[in-house]
């Protein structure tokens, strides 16, 4: 486990969360920009859900972030998580499928966005950990 103090932790993953919020909401507006493009709908609506849950978390998780909440900061872990692999997975199958659709859909943002929530994942999980460590101390007593 990460020999961090827990306050650098929580500081690196707020500086993280905010970077991530960003990307999720320039995600959002470039898909919105091309709504025209009816080929592949269901990627893009799919990743388009996939973001927001991300985004309704991500900001749930600086409450629980600041607040040392530590089931706000599981459910973030958790969602994080399935949302990273859900991006991981639609970059895969899209570069597979066809040009056409890596272009329209594995966009700039879109593997900014990846990135960022692989990062702020990892982050996360110290913190998590890191946190029911300490409340595990407090309640034996250490």
């Amino acid at each position: 486990m990460c020999a961090c103090p827990p306050l650098l932790i929580r500081i690196s993953l707020l500086l993280t969360i905010f970077p991530t919020i960003a990307t999720n909401i320039m995600e959002i507006i470039v898909y919105g920009v091309h709504a025209k493009d009816e080929h592949h709908e269901i990627a893009a609506n799919l990743n388009l859900i996939a973001c927001f849950i991300a985004l309704i978390t991500l900001i749930f998780g600086i409450y629980g972030t600041i607040m040392k909440t530590l089931f706000v900061i599981r459910m973030q872990m958790f969602i994080l998580i399935s949302f990273c692999l859900v991006k991981i997975v639609m970059w895969i199958v899209c570069k597979n499928l066809s040009p056409h659709l890596a272009a329209n859909l594995a966009h700039v943002w879109f593997q900014l966005n990846t990135v960022l929530s692989i990062v702020c994942a990892v982050l996360t999980v110290l913190f998590c950990m890191r946190l029911h460590e300490q409340t595990r101390e407090f309640q034996l007593g250490f």
